[in-house]
């Protein structure tokens, strides 16, 4: 059985509104017609029953396109290895396994001061004040000032 990169592959270029002069495939278009649910690239996929199974789901005997799956798809380095989208097109923080970490459950916010209260204020009259940082260990009472009901 054939990798689902290389039948979309095949199965896409039956369509020359997808590729370039000289063969290469435009994926942003692809990807548009996907979140526009073009019904051209539905056909398409609909077409080939190894893309039916992967991307469509049925639901009360109506076919339902995962859009969001294909899109992923799409985008993954790996269906264009000898493209632009073998790079990240996103700019973040990632983690030691380069994820990103808006991606991920397991964030953690290093700070030293995390049993800290900074009193500070942002009108005119703070500017020249100075920002002072409260330890809950060692200042409770002021700590429990700053964070008082009004």
């Amino acid at each position: 059985m054939k990798k689902l990169n290389e039948v979309l592959f095949a199965l896409l270029r039956q369509n020359q509104q997808y590729f370039t002069d000289e063969g290469e495939l435009l994926k942003n278009s692809v990807y548009e017609d996907a979140m526009k649910m073009e019904p051209t690239l539905i056909k398409l996929l609909l077409s080939d029953e190894v893309c039916k199974a992967h991307f469509f789901t049925e639901v009360d005997g109506v076919l339902v396109f995962d859009k969001v799956g294909f899109g992923w798809v799409i985008n993954n380095r790996q269906f264009l290895p000898d493209s632009y989208t073998r790079y990240k097109n996103k700019i973040g923080l990632t983690n030691s396994s380069g994820d990103f970490i808006s991606s991920t459950d397991d964030v953690v916010l290093s700070f030293p001061y995390k049993d800290c209260i900074l009193e500070g204020g942002q009108t005119k009259e703070d500017q020249k004040r100075e920002e002072t940082f409260y330890n809950e260990t060692l200042a409770p009472e002021e700590v429990d000032r700053l964070l008082y009901a009004v």
